[in-house]
């Protein structure tokens, strides 16, 4: 497998370990200096994400990565793409779009994730029955909240 394949393979098994609550998968996907500016604009690092994903209860209702995107330059990668989805927490139901950046570096012939960047392109609060004027409940909190708990 080249190594354009063998990147968008590993993304590809970073996403997919999300809703699986993974961490395993994220563990060996991701280097232990690694660090992300997760949507909230917070620093986490990578046992801050592993203790995230673990103790999450129900991560996603639905989700698609797309738009996905590998920039190669020797020994580092970058790759972009957007993550779409829904979600319940404590408040209910939400939907949020993300786009994000990951920085992969390749160390002792094995490629691992550095760094990434999340950027909240969209953010909702979903009603439980939507009114017909599709109007949607804003909590500067509770998206906040939403926020602070996904980093791609």
């Amino acid at each position: 497998m080249n190594e354009e394949k063998q990147l968008l393979e590993l993304d590809r098994q970073w996403n997919e370990a999300y809703p699986q609550r993974d961490v395993a998968i994220l563990d060996r996907v991701i280097a232990d200096d690694w660090l992300c500016i997760d949507g909230a604009g917070l620093i986490i690092s990578k046992k801050q994400l592993l203790d995230r994903v673990e103790s999450s209860e129900n991560f996603l209702d639905s989700y698609k990565f797309d738009e996905i995107a590998l920039r190669m330059f020797k020994d580092a990668a970058i790759v972009t793409g957007r993550l779409s989805r829904t979600g319940r927490d404590e408040a209910g139901r939400f939907y949020l779009e993300q786009r994000y950046t990951r920085v992969y570096v390749k160390r002792n012939g094995c490629w691992q994730s550095v760094a990434t960047q999340v950027t909240v392109v969209k953010q909702e609060r979903l009603m439980e029955t939507t009114p017909p004027n599709n109007s949607f409940n804003r909590s500067a909190n509770s998206i906040a909240f939403i926020c602070e708990t996904c980093c791609l």
